[in-house]
């Protein structure tokens, strides 16, 4: 009896084992079908960003982007900066884009966004308590008419670096406002009471609208100077642009570095951090790495130079994403927007990389953080250095243009690159060769290009045609 039981068992086994044997796969494949089906359907969108430690960060914490977004995912195009600003420039004219993010700045951004190449910032991304957390002076940057273009990643304006130690040792200070000429003074004195061992001042003198221009024109403003008069007249031939260059190339020729018309941000960073250099004028952004070097408990902070005026004396700048007009993907490429310029994602990088890593200058929290602030003793003087930088009102002399180191006019990176291998050539004329400079007839050369440049922009912006 045992026996047949145990037979009949083994009948009905043997039986619906085979059906059992081939579900079970079968069930597996249907539990795995809404994650292929997730991950097929995913729609993917590819960013445009340059080669640098902060959006290689980016990359790295994006997958929890997508952890969060199953339905999206992303692609990168990683180049460098040069390469950036072409491929997007072309792209930005095409009816679709190859790029659903662009990495851009300042300049661009209200520019093509008047042109409409690019798609305005999303209503509901500008809810009254989501805007009180930008910096306003970085965010309106990337406005134009009543419309945002993108949202900033990171912002700068520029400070003064010094090393308070050499300074003490000689029983000399620099206010918190100093003037140009407070900065040539104590360069004056450390020279001589330390036998030309000391007194050495660091400033951009590699040619470039994003170089030695920086420097230049927050300068010119500060001498009271602009680009063009109110009817788009250059005036670089008028005395405050005399006054700024001959200053400039005066104050580098005493007490400037040796070659310094080859050296741009990137060098004279590493000049002062070598010690090279006792007084330093640069951008904010330079903060972190000044905080990472043996000199850090050494170093003392004042805002940029004035002159006869403080307006436009510190300069604005931001890196910001935007979406092309040409994506066909634009609601998810603006979600990835809004979580790379969120708190949250500031979160993530100091949780993953420390707090010296967060990108600055675009969000009040970061400023609130307690531990951004014991880690960043320049924390205060950035954030007042960027909220007095006036975007709309450089000069005490009316302008028909906004920005301070730059103007948002398509043809002033031509202007600027020109202007910037004049003032280039003209310090390693005084440095190098030991020529005198005849300013007023190269301030005349310069100014006529500028009114070249801008006549012919305008004329093709008449007939409907891109600049630049």
């Amino acid at each position: 009896m045992n026996h047949l039981r145990h037979s009949i068992s083994s009948y009905r086994w043997g039986r619906f084992l085979p059906p059992l044997v081939f579900l079970i796969p079968i069930l597996f494949l249907i539990l795995l079908i809404p994650a292929i089906s997730a991950r097929t359907l995913a729609v993917e969108i590819v960013v445009a960003t340059v080669d640098n430690a902060d959006m290689l960060n980016m990359k790295k914490l994006s997958s929890r982007f997508e952890e969060q977004n199953k339905d999206i995912r992303i692609r990168w195009k990683i180049v460098d900066e040069s390469v950036l600003r072409l491929m997007q420039a072309n792209d930005s004219k095409q009816g679709k884009s190859q790029y659903d993010v662009y990495t851009l700045g300042l300049f661009e951004a209200p520019i093509w966004g008047s042109k409409g190449r690019l798609s305005p910032v999303p209503d509901n991304f500008q809810s009254s308590k989501e805007l009180t957390n930008w910096i306003p002076e970085i965010l309106d940057g990337f406005k134009y008419g009543d419309n945002y273009y993108a949202l900033p990643y990171y912002g700068e304006s520029s400070i003064t670096y010094y090393r308070k130690d050499v300074l003490e040792q000689y029983d000399l200070q620099i206010p918190m406002q100093p003037t140009w000429r407070d900065i040539e003074g104590t360069l004056e004195v450390l020279s001589r009471v330390s036998g030309g061992k000391k007194g050495k001042l660091c400033l951009r003198g590699k040619p470039g609208w994003g170089e030695n221009i920086v420097i230049l024109a927050t300068m010119v403003n500060g001498f009271g100077g602009r680009w063009f008069d109110e009817d788009w007249q250059a005036v670089l031939t008028e005395k405050p642009w005399h006054d700024a260059i001959d200053f400039y190339l005066s104050v580098m020729e005493k007490y400037g570095l040796e070659q310094a018309w080859n050296n741009g941000y990137s060098e004279n960073l590493q000049a002062f951090l070598n010690g090279q250099c006792d007084i330093w004028v640069d951008s904010t952004a330079a903060g972190g790495a000044v905080a990472s070097g043996e000199i850090y408990p050494n170093v003392g902070y004042a805002s940029a130079p004035m002159q006869i005026t403080d307006k436009g004396t510190n300069w604005l700048w931001s890196w910001g994403f935007a979406v092309p007009k040409g994506s066909t993907k634009k609601e998810a490429a603006w979600r990835f927007v809004k979580w790379a310029t969120s708190d949250d994602y500031h979160q993530l990088v100091e949780t993953h990389y420390g707090i010296a890593q967060v990108p600055p200058g675009t969000r009040y929290t970061l400023y609130r953080n307690p531990s951004y602030r014991e880690y960043a003793r320049f924390a205060d003087i950035t954030l007042e250095a960027i909220e007095s930088a006036d975007f709309d009102a450089p000069s005490v002399k009316p302008v028909p243009y906004r920005g301070i180191q730059f103007i948002q006019v398509e043809e002033f990176q031509q202007i600027g690159n020109f202007v910037g291998k004049k003032l280039s050539e003209m310090l390693k004329q005084a440095l190098d060769d030991g020529e005198s400079v005849n300013l007023d007839r190269e301030l005349k050369r310069m100014s006529e290009f500028v009114q070249a440049s801008h006549n012919i922009a305008e004329r093709l912006r008449q007939k409907g045609l891109d600049a630049y």
